[in-house]
């Protein structure tokens, strides 16, 4: 096969996310994308958004109130544990309307070098000084405070809490650590790819760190392990108002359409009255891990449904092999994506939903394709 005939690495879905669902017209194995428990195509969630269409439209146009908003929202706040849970328009938005109500809280921001471009676009937002720390690496975010804080001066550690390429999960506990030594110093994480996947009961990175509390600020999204759609913040009712006072976004943008708003609900409400979600996900991922371990490769001891397989080979040539064996991983090219190594990578996303043989099928096909 010539590299120019190497299959595209995009595709067309022609059916809702599963474990096993339609891909140009082909029933495949799917281990890619971020539904880690696939409630995006559950028959609930899709029922709840449509009976939500029928009732309300798709959204108010303007801010006026409408019951799924505040339905959703106590869901949200029950989950987290928290007094209110700000709705934006996207996940993406979610770090930038925390950061810019927190932005007279702090001096300079410390963010992760390999942080999502939301977090990027969000420091630029804010218009603080900004200082970038190596990736994952507490001892250089340590250096770079004592250099660049002045006496009295407030930080801000801005970070994925779960990287989306690799799979990386940051090292909260030690940057929490870091921060005891600056009274006032603040914790940020953008954890789309954390809540609904760790943490005892699926609240993310900070439960999973056992940092939940005072300083630490969690931005979310529903559009991924909760079948919806909006990004959510859950903070308390002074910092809600804080939020919508200073945030643009928050009076300037229209709120998430009103099913996906049920969809989310629905998603939300499924997971949380199903502990088996969680317990499968980590299941399937010890199994992976084991699986890809047998291969020789690197793969850290984390509870993370994404594997980063990177080997001495045309990766692209085998993510085409694996899509003629109907199983589709995701393939990212060198510095493809905001935290994407400088080598070609093969991104494998585990879900509850899929079967222990699927997950050997896609291990024995790496075995012959790497």
């Amino acid at each position: 096969m010539n590299d120019e005939n190497l299959a595209d690495p995009s595709f067309r879905m022609d059916s809702p996310i599963g474990a096993r669902m339609r891909i140009d017209g082909r029933e495949v194995s799917y281990f890619s994308g971020t539904s880690y428990h696939t409630l995006h195509g559950a028959p609930a969630v899709i029922d709840a958004a449509m009976a939500a269409l029928r009732t309300y439209g798709l959204g108010p146009g303007t801010h006026a109130k409408m019951s799924i908003y505040a339905e959703t929202e106590a869901l949200v706040c029950q989950h987290f544990g928290c007094e209110k849970a700000v709705s934006v328009a996207s996940g993406y938005l979610s770090i930038m309307a925390l950061l810019l109500a927190l932005r007279d809280d702090y001096d300079v921001a410390f963010a992760d070098e390999r942080s999502h471009f939301s977090v990027r676009d969000a420091l630029r937002c804010v218009e603080r000084p900004v200082v970038w720390f190596r990736h994952c690496d507490p001892q250089d975010l340590s250096d770079q405070l004592k250099r660049h804080l002045k006496p009295g001066q407030k930080p801000v550690v801005v970070t994925d809490g779960v990287f989306p390429i690799t799979g990386a999960l940051a090292p909260v506990d030690h940057l929490v650590e870091l921060l005891k030594a600056y009274p006032g110093g603040l914790l940020c994480i953008d954890d789309s790819h954390g809540v609904g996947v760790l943490g005892t009961s699926g609240r993310g990175t900070l439960e999973h760190f056992g940092v939940e509390g005072r300083g630490t600020f969690c931005a979310g999204t529903l559009s991924k392990a909760f079948g919806g759609f909006g990004g959510i913040v859950p903070v308390s009712r002074a910092l809600a108002e804080k939020i919508a006072a200073k945030a643009g976004v928050i009076p300037g943008a229209s709120w998430p359409p009103v099913p996906a708003v049920a969809a989310a609900g629905a998603g939300l409400r499924l997971f949380r009255d199903d502990p088996t979600m969680l317990q499968a996900l980590r299941t399937n991922v010890k199994h992976m891990r084991d699986g890809l371990s047998s291969l020789g490769l690197s793969i850290p001891e984390t509870p993370v449904p994404i594997f980063s397989v990177q080997a001495p080979t045309n990766l692209k040539r085998v993510y085409s092999r694996l899509r003629e064996k109907d199983m589709v991983v995701k393939y990212v090219a060198a510095d493809g994506y905001s935290d994407a190594p400088p080598v070609e990578t093969l991104r494998i996303a585990v879900f509850s939903s899929h079967s222990r043989a699927q997950i050997d099928d896609l291990v024995a096909a790496l075995k012959i394709c790497l």
